[in-house]
């Protein structure tokens, strides 16, 4: 239990990586454009996908798209990617709230 509440802050981001990558997607199908609130997952997504095209997959065949695994296609890449960013940014609120703690509780 104290892991939980100790790491909470990480956790409520990565959720909220994991909610608004699922809307991310319910908004591309419906609007073809970035979803709002994530802005920053979708473009991470978007470099993803490409970057995996480039490396993994054959950017000069006419089917690009099928030849990157699964995950990385979009826009199952969109969850994956606002998941890292949030998450990323959870952590890093972490490390800060860590640090703050131990600076005002070593007094």
């Amino acid at each position: 239990m104290k892991i939980l509440t100790k790491n909470l802050l990480l956790i409520v981001f990565a959720i909220f990586g994991l909610l608004v990558g699922f809307l991310s997607i319910w908004w591309w199908y419906v609007a073809d454009s970035l979803f709002f609130l994530n802005i920053p997952g979708m473009l991470l997504g978007e470099g993803i996908y490409v970057a995996s095209i480039d490396l993994l997959g054959d950017p000069i065949s006419n089917q690009a798209h099928y030849t990157i695994p699964w995950l990385l296609r979009i826009p199952q890449v969109y969850i994956l990617a606002s998941i890292l960013f949030w998450g990323f940014l959870g952590l890093i609120g972490r490390l800060f709230q860590s640090l703050i703690n131990r600076k005002i509780f070593n007094r």
